[in-house]
Parts: structure tokens; sequence; C-alpha cells
């Protein structure tokens, strides 16, 4: 058995020259940072350029302590990414082969570190190399909107099939419409947008190239590299006016989650994402409006046919009905009259669109009904093409609602 002892103690003795020719190393090279300066620490360098395998990562140094990829594209550095290069970095002497770093310091002196292609680099570190084969997905920041969700002031859609911009502001603790109806947007449904949108995750990729590249996982239909074939643009602002403008194109079919998802796009569309489907990218209005065209109602007047109904709501809360017809002088106090049906009925009326009213033409379907709640928003409802539309006096917009909704309100009035 005096073999087996040989043997254990030859292992012993090698990897006690492993643990000395380490400890060297970082002595060695610890002595050499203190001789440099900080020249591993973030806080000492302005850029970072990074060459492997022929390709280019540059990472700056902005305002504020911030780091950004600013090639091949521009977009946020993941802050413990810098970190963690660095720690790497101050360890590992060697650099992977075709591999080359720059550090530039504030004042633009360079230091540049090579791999040493005769070298061997048996006991060498494995830390860069998995930095440098994953590329700009290291160096990404993974969210795609990086404003505080409390100063997120406004919303702004473009869909460019149908050429409609969507627009909301939040008013105090509300968030409104501005186009293309003026209406209160319903303040649970914004704030759960824009959580999913600060919150979401992302994977940036370079433009085609990537997408060939990974050919196996993805397929799409057509050119995207310029903006104008995108089919929705997004822009969040807030109050500190910072602006982030996203560009998205539906169906791009992702292998990996087995689902269309949209392709969406920064700044120069150098930049490609993949983002997950949502509701409110297709449908705005419907999605994030308050669910009613009506929230708060003291008073309703309807006329149709020469026949007007009038609710009211006294300062009791107590709610009466009265009728005036041709036939008829004066108004006529409805004893009997079920005024919690229409209320209802018109607090859940939302908007299903929202079109140019010059789009309608100047004939309705039939005669028109209007409508006036609390005296100051004046209507006329009418059947246009099978839909029931909402036209305001004063404004230029139709309201497309449910279409059942003119001959229900018919019906109350013939009732009476």
């Amino acid at each position: 058995m005096k073999w087996m002892h040989t043997l254990v103690l030859l292992f012993v003795v090698f990897g006690l020259w492993i643990f000395n020719w380490k400890l060297w190393r970082y002595l060695d090279f610890a002595s050499q940072t203190v001789s440099d300066g900080e020249l591993y620490r973030e806080r000492s360098i302005q850029k970072i350029s990074i060459t492997f395998k022929q390709k280019t990562i540059v990472i700056e140094k902005k305002p504020h302590h911030t780091w950004y990829l600013t090639q091949p594209f521009h977009w946020p550095a993941n802050p413990f990414a810098l970190g963690k290069f660095f720690q790497i970095l101050a360890f590992e002497k060697e650099l992977p082969p075709k591999a080359e770093i720059v550090l530039e310091k504030p004042d633009g002196t360079e230091v540049t570190f090579r791999s040493n292609e005769k070298k061997s680099n048996i006991f060498c570190e494995t830390g860069l190399l998995k930095i440098l084969k994953q590329g700009i997905a290291f160096w990404c920041e993974q969210r795609l909107c990086l404003q505080k969700l409390s100063e997120i002031d406004q919303i702004d859609m473009i869909l460019h099939r149908t050429q409609q911009k969507f627009s909301l502001i939040k008013n105090g603790s509300r968030w409104e419409f501005l186009s293309p109806i003026a209406i209160e947007a319903d303040g649970d449904a914004v704030q759960k947008f824009l959580e999913y949108v600060v919150s979401m995750e992302v994977s940036p990729f370079i433009g085609k190239n990537s997408l060939k590249d990974s050919s196996d996982r993805i397929n799409f239909e057509s050119t995207m590299a310029e903006k104008k074939n995108f089919e929705i643009t997004m822009t969040i602002g807030d109050i500190r006016r910072q602006q982030l403008c996203v560009y998205l194109k539906k169906k791009v079919f992702d292998a990996v989650s087995q689902r269309d998802v949209y392709l969406g796009c920064l700044g120069d569309g150098k930049a490609y994402f993949f983002i997950p489907p949502n509701e409110v990218f297709d449908h705005p209005l419907q999605s994030l409006c308050h669910r009613s065209l009506f929230p708060e109602i003291h008073s309703v007047a309807l006329s149709y046919r020469g026949e007007k109904l009038f609710l009211s709501c006294d300062e009791a809360g107590k709610w009466n009905a009265f009728k005036l017809s041709e036939k008829e002088t004066v108004l006529r106090l409805l004893e009997n009259f079920d005024e919690k049906a229409i209320l209802l009925y018109l607090l859940l009326i939302r908007p299903l669109d929202v079109i140019e009213k010059s789009t309608l033409g100047s004939e309705w379907d039939g005669e028109k009904l209007v409508l006036e709640i609390n005296e100051t928003l004046k209507f006329e409802l009418g059947i246009m093409k099978n839909e029931t539309y909402l036209i305001s006096d004063d404004k230029h917009y139709a309201v497309k609602i449910d279409r059942n909704l003119m001959p229900k309100l018919v019906e109350f009035l013939e009732k009476e």
C-alpha cells in the first residue's frame, strides 16, 4: 500500500503548489494594484471598452455615476454587472484568448489588457470568459422602464394601423384621458398597467443579425429595421420630463414561450427586445378608461320624437322623474317610475371606440335621441351602420357605445 500513500502525498503536494501559486498571483497582483492607484475600482474608471472575437462593447459613465452601454447600442447598464466585472478583473490577471479590455480614467489615460495567446491559461479563472461570452446580455439592465412608478404622470400611445392617439395625464391623484376623449381613467387599471411596464424584464439583442443567429427559436414575418414598420408607439413621461419611447410590433413567434410576443425597440432601432402581450397595447381606451362614461349623475334629460323625460336628485338624495310631451303644457310627475334602472344603465356605459365625427357622415340610420347629463354634458345618440354613437355638441369626436343603448332608452320613454 506504499504506492497509495505516495499517490496521496503527490496530490497533497500538487494542491499546495496550486494554492501557493494562486496566493502568489493574488499578492503580486494586489501590490501592482496599490502601485497603480485604484485602477480596478469602479469609481476610478470613466469608460470600459471590451473587444472579444472581433465584437466590441463600450460602457461609459454618465452624470450622477450611472453607467450606460453605448456600443453597439444605447442601453442602461446593470449596476450589479459593473461591481461583478471589477471584482473578477481584480483577481484574474490573464484574459481569455481573443480578448482585449481597455479602461479609461477620467483624465483620459488608458490601461490596456490583452490576452497572451502563447501563455498557458490552464489555471485561469473562468469568470471573465463567462462575461465575455454573455456579451451585451451581461451588461444590459433588464428593466425596460427606469422611471419611478410614483413619478410617472403621462402615457401616450399611437396605434399606427388606425392612426389613433391615446393620451393620459395624471391630475392630482386622478388619471384622465386627454385624447381622443376627455374622460376619467380607471386609476386602478392605470396603476396595474404601469406596474407591468416598470417591473417588466426584457432581453435586449442586436437587430436582425441576432435574429439570424437564434433562428432555431425565433420566426418573424418581415423586416423590422425601420420604426415606420412598427404598429404601436408608447411614450412614458415622468414629472422630471424624462421620457421613454418604445416601438412595438406584434406577431413575432417565440418558440420558447410558444406564443406570439411583441418585438420592441428603443431609440435608433439598433436594440431589440421581446415583451409579452398586454391588452392595453391593443385597446387602450377600453382597458384604461373608467368603467362608466358618466361616473357621477345628478340629473338626466332625454328627448325623442317630442317626448321629454327628466330625472333629478334633490338635496336629500331622493330621485324624481318628470315627463313632458308635445300634447302637454306642464311637467307631469311620474309616481312609479323606476329611475334606478335607467341610472344603472347609464352608469354602466363604456366607450367601445372613438372616431372622428366627420367620418360618420351626415345621416343617421333613423331618428336621433338627445341625452343631457348633469345639465352640462349634451349628446346626440344615433345609429349609423348598425352601431350606436354618442356625439357631443362641442367635440369633434364620436363615441361608439353598446348598440342596445338607444333602443333601451327609447323603451324607457315609451313606457311612460
